[in-house]
């Protein structure tokens, strides 16, 4: 049986499979309610895809039905069927449902080979996390009722594992790195220890096919695996839970062994991983966590150079090795996830960067033609990188934002102050943990780069109350003060967000002298050579000048 999640937990726990589910980089997700963002969020559920129909079951050979009843309607608007076949994990695209009083139907079209998927059912004060094991032809049951939820029928005992694994061994996101790898990785290793022994123990008192264990413990290899290459760095909700950094790993040896005569040995701390581990379609089609351990194992082990992340030299190197290492459907993800990644990461913007990043995606997508969720990203990339002019409209620069006094301000206000001065704008929030990890650690940084490059930082907080925000503002004021920190009215709706397409914060937008953006979606302060080399090369008559 599975418990449900609070109301109170279930925005945080939706964070944290964002941060699992979209990609390397931990984020978070602009939307003030849970349940927004479950009905509207392509990444959480699939509300618009969902077709209501008066449908009797049917068994066709790539179909599987889902059926179950629920006293927590909600759980029939937002059931979440994450499939991991696509590009990303993202709700299942062509699906069927009718409902009938308390009793809900699924259809579950073109699904061609047995999957194991996250069924994550979403009510209006509940959210449920499991994960079930289906084939065609299938029939799946289920029952929600007083806050469980619980399958039946047949295959139920493969279907209930997962909800008994999770409540009866330890979690590792209340296991996070506390200054120690080796340390970190005994904890680690230990929770993957107890689940084998779970597993174990449960297939001697249940009925689990052999294709599902074999599953099973391919999930749960490759969860350990995630969990050593990203370590869990980042405090949710005062430290109830911690969530993995998928750029974490470089500069935590650096801190722990920059001056240490004994280098650390990075092949055993990850147990001698090698390629050939990565070389499971298998596993990749059913778990999520071979798809981020195998992008952060690229990045941070398998690749070597000395380039700096994210630099031209560096996405070359990675495209090298994943175009000789791997083939089909791995190397399809591994290059396209990749090339999101430095989209994120700004590496688009820049002259010369768009057209070598064009020709990049051009080629990508000449290779994967027919893989809609593969072309699709690609094409969301181009739109924005083919359209973007460098300069702001006059909306956006109109943007209406408060300062702790509740004076009413614009963007167009703030950069009149300087010409001078190059301008980031950093779009934060009170409720995201990555956005207050990086305020508070990156200062150092950011006072050096105000006086030697004369940089202004301005903080844009996106949040719909005035009063949350005031209140972590003042728990930043080492940082944030009445010259550098406003509430951007409508927050990630305004003028400005939709100008810029802020989807995800932390986001750092940096702007030249004469106010014309020369990265619309920067890294990180935290990746202090990729975006020092940015500001370095801005030039008061120059809108952009990359050195290449």
């Amino acid at each position: 049986m599975l418990r449900s999640l609070s109301k109170k937990n279930k925005k945080i726990v939706f964070g944290i499979t964002v941060f699992t589910a979209i990609s390397t980089l931990y984020v978070c997700i602009p939307q003030k309610e849970h349940s927004k963002l479950a009905g509207n969020s392509s990444l959480m559920s699939f509300k618009g895809n969902t077709k209501n129909t008066n449908i009797s079951t049917p068994k066709s050979e790539q179909t599987i039905v889902v059926t179950g009843t629920s006293d927590d309607a909600g759980v029939f608007e937002r059931p979440n069927f994450l499939n991991n076949t696509y590009l990303f994990g993202k709700p299942h695209q062509d699906i069927e449902k009718t409902i009938q009083n308390d009793s809900i139907t699924f259809v579950l079209k073109n699904i061609e080979k047995p999957l194991y998927m996250e069924f994550s059912p979403s009510g209006d004060e509940n959210f449920f996390s499991s994960r079930i094991f289906i084939q065609p032809t299938d029939t799946v049951k289920f029952e929600i009722k007083n806050n469980v939820l619980r399958f039946t029928g047949k295959n139920a005992a493969q279907n209930n594992l997962y909800a008994a694994l999770e409540a009866q061994t330890p979690d590792y996101s209340r296991f996070p790195y506390n200054g120690n790898l080796f340390l970190y990785k005994n904890g680690i290793q230990s929770i993957y220890e107890q689940k084998q022994a779970f597993l174990e123990k449960y297939q001697t008192e249940n009925s689990l096919s052999p294709e599902f264990v074999a599953i099973f413990k391919k999930h749960l290899k490759f969860e350990y695996v995630d969990n050593l290459v990203s370590p869990r760095t980042i405090s949710v909700q005062n430290g109830k839970f911690y969530v993995n950094d998928y750029d974490a790993l470089p500069s935590l040896i650096e801190k722990e062994y920059g001056t240490s005569e004994v280098p650390f040995n990075l092949a055993s701390y990850l147990d001698n991983i090698t390629v050939n581990d990565f070389q499971d379609f298998s596993a990749m089609r059913h778990t999520d966590f071979l798809k981020n351990s195998l992008t952060a194992c690229i990045r941070h082990y398998f690749v070597k150079t000395n380039a700096p992340y994210f630099s031209k030299e560096y996405f070359i190197a990675e495209k090298e090795f994943i175009e000789t290492n791997f083939s089909g459907e791995i190397r399809d993800y591994a290059l396209g996830r990749m090339i999101v990644d430095y989209y994120n990461k700004g590496f688009a913007f820049g002259l010369h960067r768009i057209q070598f990043m064009q020709k990049n995606i051009d080629e990508y997508m000449a290779s994967v033609e027919g893989k809609t969720t593969h072309i699709k990203a690609m094409e969301t990339i181009q739109k924005d990188i083919n359209t973007y002019d460098f300069k702001l409209s006059e909306s956006a620069l109109n943007a209406k934002m408060i300062n702790h006094l509740g004076d009413t301000i614009t963007l167009q206000s703030i950069f009149d102050r300087s010409h001078q001065r190059v301008k980031v704008i950093d779009f934060w929030a009170s409720w995201c943990p990555p956005c207050i990890k990086q305020i508070k650690e990156n200062k150092p940084f950011k006072d050096r780069l105000s006086v030697e490059n004369n940089v202004e930082w301005i903080y844009l907080s996106i949040d719909s109350d005035k009063e949350k925000w005031l209140a972590k503002q003042t728990e930043l004021s080492e940082t944030l003060h009445f010259r550098n920190s406003y509430l951007l009215l409508k927050g990630n709706k305004s003028s400005l967000a939709k100008a810029l397409n802020v989807q995800q914060i932390p986001r750092y937008l940096i702007v030249n002298q004469q106010n014309k953006v020369v990265v619309n979606n920067a890294p990180s302060p935290n990746n202090e050579a990729a975006f020092e080399k940015i500001v370095d090369e801005i030039k008061p008559s120059a809108l952009l000048t990359y050195r290449e």
